[in-house]
């Protein structure tokens, strides 16, 4: 703000002195020209001379501007350096000793991108960096303000984030989930949950102008977005024109708009939904996966089993030979329902069709029905293999099937929700009520087989539901001819000639397959809390004078982008699976993660800069606008930009084409006339050291200790906080949960976030404030940093515990505990001097202060994790 007052100052003091080219509060050749407004290019990369340096277009940028400015960089980190700053930056956790260790020994070429691509493999990779973004969205679990209710299952969109990055979801599709999840052609359980993004702000049940409180969430939503996303902050035009920005008041609403039909937050149950129970679920896939792989290895067996009975009989009874079918043969498909690998071809129609409809010399293909593969029914309904969407109330279809022949039995399979009628060749011979939410297969009836013919056949049906889940499939296979059956030829034989080993096990393999059928996975739903929005049609909104809501302007509002950006107004419209939604949030979500969008790659490869490096190539990384830093090397995040987009928006690719470049892997130490030329670093002549964020530091010693749980992902965790710190909240209790004590080891970012109550142990070192965005964390250095490491009974407890794993590991060797404590708390070896100071410390322990040996190495143990080099990256 400090740098900004003087501009706004001149802006507002002196506007006759700017000329209609100058303004830069308005869209002219000037602004369009400045760097964050211009369209993405990929910029040439410099010729650098320096062989080392040349490899990496990233290292030719920054050498051209070291070179420029008289700067020379740094050497390489040591071995130890560079893989417990890869490990921090990628997982947030400390390496072992045995991974230094085996990095060190590697002496490959590819060593170093070895430890590169196991930690981007790492589940903790996710954990790390959804933290980054968690705090850009203000993530929390609640609503703030006096009663700091909860957001029931908020949980989940936290998870989703984890899982996404974990996934290497390409960024562009992470956005639009997000936006517009709930909005896309065939929604799928995790990008339901991924609309949560739209739950977290803060929000007041008792507001005292529920209009203004209206208003002030659909700001906040539009602000996270245009700040998060595209580095803008539009905030500014809600009562005028930008003062810093060519940002125009209309500009502002107009943006507004394609938030306006979004339901805000309720208490309770509000905006919470089941989502989930689709095909489409990742757990459920990979479940069904792994079970029918299983399924099919048994039947194999099954096969092969039969095979060899079938020879033994034939051997007994010759003449068998040639009239034997195994169990997968038994029947030939003449309409496949939706699980079959051909499923059957049907012709159906939503709106009620003509009288005749269901008459055998109906062409449904000639009255412009549509077509589709069996298997109907409304995305997620569980039971089902879904392979046509259909959710209207009403479905009539048609398929055909050829006969040569009438046969004496027919096997069918149906599954229907709600009310079925089918009709066969203008009969109708099936008709069923009610719900049948898994396949059922049964021998066709008489009055089925008596309706057939030879040659062309004539399946109708007509399904009516009316309470969702919509589901119907239908299936006929015809016996296999004249051929026996295992079974059978074995009844005829009486079992005589085949061995009888091979007779159990074929009993044995039929019921493991029997029951293998029974425990086939069911998609489940989950409860979630995910966007809504009031109607199709949003109510009109108009400019706000002074952004006063009750005072507004003639004109209604377009969903249209800002002028600086083109102006476009931009289409959209109701997804046609029938959601109560305007469709406006997915034609946003389109624009901004188009390729050629000059804001979207560039924000985030600035991100992933700043997290890598200590600091983005712009120091604003919320603000690219006139009020914001400029970048230092505005052509190095041009490339890496354009580079993201190449690479199908990959986050890992780039995380990895940045560790790879020598830039990253620059020693820390410092150069005095490099200091005297750029003491901030801004031309990264050097690599910044850091101090652990809280939640690494929270962790490492978990990890030091031996105790951190690092089950991934689920309802959040409370952790001990002592009676005074519960009594800073607004209500009774501070309605903190217990959560068991090995649940309480867990990650940190697993903690309940609840922004009236934060762990002192976090909240001491500079966790982020949940009230709005936080695009960079401070650095404070304060005493009660140094007080909480010392004397909290979280730090002191997991001291006892660090010392109880020494005497475990090395016992009744004290020197050896002392060696032990630094290999695993700083993943080296210790040094003689460090060992003589270390037993000095215990001894003087026990003489000085009269502690008992144990007690002693209690306090050396609390002292190690209070080591600098424990606390710091370099």
């Amino acid at each position: 703000m400090k740098n900004a007052l003087p501009i706004l100052l001149g802006l507002a003091l002196f506007p006759t002195f700017l000329t209609a080219e100058d303004d830069i509060t308005k869209v002219n050749a000037t602004t369009k020209a400045f760097w964050s407004y211009k369209p993405l290019r990929r910029p040439s990369v410099p010729e650098v001379k320096d062989p080392v340096w040349s490899h990496s277009p990233i290292d030719a940028f920054l050498l051209d501007r070291l070179e420029s400015n008289g700067l020379k960089p740094n050497g390489p980190a040591s071995k130890r350096e560079l893989i417990r700053r890869a490990s921090f930056d990628i997982t947030g956790l400390p390496p072992t000793l045995e991974e230094v260790e085996a990095f060190q020994n590697d002496s490959s070429p590819e060593a170093w991108e070895k430890v590169i691509d196991r930690l981007l493999a790492s589940p903790h990779y996710g954990e790390k960096w959804a933290r980054h973004w968690l705090d850009i969205v203000r993530y929390a679990e609640s609503n703030g303000f006096e009663r700091d209710s909860d957001k029931p299952h908020i949980w989940r969109y936290r998870d989703y984030v984890i899982d996404a990055l974990n996934a290497d979801l390409p960024y562009d599709q992470f956005l639009l989930q997000q936006l517009a999840g709930d909005e896309l052609e065939k929604p799928t359980s995790q990008s339901m949950i991924a609309t949560g993004y739209h739950r977290l702000m803060q929000w007041d049940d008792e507001p005292a102008d529920r209009l203004l409180h209206l208003f002030d969430n659909l700001d906040d939503d539009l602000r996270i977005t245009t700040e998060g996303m595209l580095g803008m902050t539009v905030g500014c035009a809600r009562c005028h024109d930008h003062k810093g920005d060519p940002i125009s008041q209309e500009d502002y609403y107009s943006f507004m708009a394609f938030f306006r039909g979004v339901k805000q937050p309720g208490k309770g149950g509000a905006n919470i939904e089941n989502v989930g129970g689709g095909e489409e679920d990742a757990g459920y896939q990979a479940a069904l996966e792994k079970h029918d792989a299983e399924g099919e290895r048994v039947k194999a067996e099954l096969k092969s089993a039969e095979k060899k009975i079938g020879q033994q009989l034939i051997k007994a009874f010759p003449s068998l030979k040639g009239r034997l079918s195994s169990s997968g043969d038994e029947f030939q498909i003449l309409l496949g329902d939706g699980r079959e690998a051909k499923p059957g071809k049907w012709f159906y129609t939503t709106r009620k069709p003509s009288a005749n409809w269901s008459a055998v010399n109906f062409r449904a293909e000639n009255e412009k029905w549509k077509s589709g593969l069996a298997g109907f029914g409304k995305a997620g309904t569980p039971g089902i293999k879904i392979n046509t969407e259909w959710n209207s109330k009403e479905l009539w279809a048609q398929a055909t099937f050829l006969l040569e022949s009438i046969p004496d039995k027919l096997r069918l399979s149906l599954i229907h929700d709600e009310d079925t009628e089918i009709f066969l060749n203008g009969q109708l011979v099936l008709r069923e009520n009610g719900v049948l939410g898994n396949y059922k297969e049964f021998d066709a009836d008489k009055k089925f087989l008596s309706a057939l013919q030879t040659g062309r056949n004539v399946v109708t049906a007509a399904v009516r539901q009316t309470k969702g889940g919509q589901s119907f499939d239908f299936g006929v296979k015809s016996y296999q001819g004249e051929k026996f059956t295992i079974d059978v030829a074995l009844a005829m034989a009486k079992a005589k000639g085949v061995d009888a080993g091979l007779l159990s096990k074929r009993k044995d393999l039929k019921k493991r397959i029997e029951q293998h059928v029974q425990n086939r996975p069911k998609p489940t739903s989950v409860s979630a809390q995910v966007v809504q929005e009031h109607s199709k049609t949003p109510p009109p909104l108009y400019v706000h004078y002074r952004g006063n809501p009750h005072v507004k302007g003639d004109k209604a509002m377009t969903t249209r982008i800002p002028t600086i950006f083109g102006g476009d107004e931009l289409e959209h419209a109701s997804p046609a699976h029938g959601r109560n939604t305007s469709g406006r949030r997915l034609a946003l979500a389109k624009w901004i993660i188009k390729p050629d969008n000059p804001r979207t790659s560039r924000v985030i490869m600035n991100r992933l800069w700043q997290h890598h490096f200590g600091r983005g190539i712009c120091a604003t990384p919320n603000d690219f606008g006139y009020l914001g830093e400029r970048p230092t090397h505005p052509e190095l995040l041009d490339w890496l930009a354009t580079e993201l987009v190449s690479k199908k928006w990959s986050l890992k690719q780039m995380h990895k084409v940045i560790m790879l470049s020598q830039a990253y892997q620059m020693s820390s130490k410092g150069q005095a006339a490099s200091l005297e030329k750029d003491p901030d670093n801004k031309l990264f002549w050097r690599f910044n050291m850091r101090r652990l964020t809280a939640e690494e530091l929270r962790d490492s010693v978990l990890a030091t200790t031996g105790r951190l749980n690092r089950k991934m992902g689920g309802p959040s965790i409370f952790i001990k906080l002592a009676p005074e710190v519960l009594a800073t909240s607004s209500t009774k209790g501070g309605k903190w949960g217990n959560s068991p004590p090995e649940e309480q080891t867990r990650r940190s970012v697993y903690i309940k976030v609840k922004r009236s109550i934060v762990p002192p142990i976090l909240q001491d070192f500079d966790l982020a404030d949940t009230d709005g965005t936080c695009p960079v964390r401070f650095r404070s250095i304060l005493p009660t940093q140094a007080l909480a490491m010392m004397n909290s009974a979280f730090v002191n407890e997991e001291a006892v515990s660090f010392a109880e794993r020494l005497r475990s590991e090395a016992p009744d060797d004290p020197r050896r505990q002392v060696g032990l404590a630094l290999e695993i708390a700083l993943a080296r070896s210790a040094t003689v001097r460090e060992l003589d100071y270390g037993m000095e410390f215990v001894e003087v322990m026990m003489r000085e202060h009269k502690l008992s040996s144990e007690d002693a190495f209690n306090r050396f143990a609390l002292l190690v994790l209070n080591l600098n080099e424990f606390f710091f990256v370099d």
